[in-house]
């Protein structure tokens, strides 16, 4: 916690770049960049899921590359070269399927 006293105490700013969700706890602001624009994080729900190819984590909600599978679950992908390489292979990615796969949106 030396930075979040140094920033209490001190009155300093303290800029921190992280993918880690332990920041949220004791950050004042949450910054979201995105498509190469920074802007206040949105208020909306999320539902965060893993790519079953390279296993980035993905909002659900937003997810833009997307595989139905059976019985109404899907797939979320972070890019179009992810749904791709799992579309030309799917039983190479069969384990992660089955940990990624979400219910019906």
């Amino acid at each position: 916690m030396t930075l979040h006293d140094l920033a209490r105490d001190e009155g300093r700013g303290v800029l921190i770049v992280t993918h880690d969700p332990r920041v949220e706890d004791v950050a004042d602001r949450i910054l979201w960049l995105e498509d190469g624009v920074l802007r206040d994080r949105r208020p909306e729900p999320r539902q965060w899921a893993r790519d079953p190819v390279c296993h980035m984590r993905v909002d659900a909600v937003r997810a833009t590359y997307v595989q139905q599978l059976e019985a109404g679950r899907r797939l979320v992908f972070c890019s179009q070269r992810c749904l791709d390489r799992f579309n030309a292979s799917p039983t190479e990615f069969a384990g992660a399927v089955e940990t990624a796969a979400l219910p019906r949106a």
